[in-house]
């Protein structure tokens, strides 16, 4: 493991954490956990009310949907909602969605 370097210029706290969130490699968890928790904000209320983000494990997003016709039109926007959610990480966080 790299060292931490010992900086003399003030650091906000945001950035402080965020550094150490890197060096100890949480950054990836804390995405991982923010996919669910941001499911909503980030594909909107109109598709959130319909699908519930119940999984993220190893990049795929488990969605589960209780219509039937909803599930064909969430699988068919898929690889969109995908896009969109990592463009919001601004990295690849989810590899695949699955609907269930």
């Amino acid at each position: 493991m790299e060292k931490l370097k010992m900086q003399t210029d003030p650091k906000s706290l945001s950035n402080a954490l965020n550094d150490a969130a890197k060096y100890f490699k949480l950054t990836e968890n804390i995405q991982k956990g923010d996919v669910l928790l941001l499911f909503e904000k980030i594909v909107g209320p109109n598709i959130a009310k319909f699908a519930n983000a119940k999984m993220f494990i190893k990049g795929v997003l488990v969605l589960e949907v209780e219509s039937s016709s909803w599930k064909n039109e969430l699988f068919l926007m898929r690889e969109e909602i995908r896009e969109k959610i990592n463009q919001h990480f601004k990295t690849e966080v989810v590899k695949q969605i699955r609907i269930i």
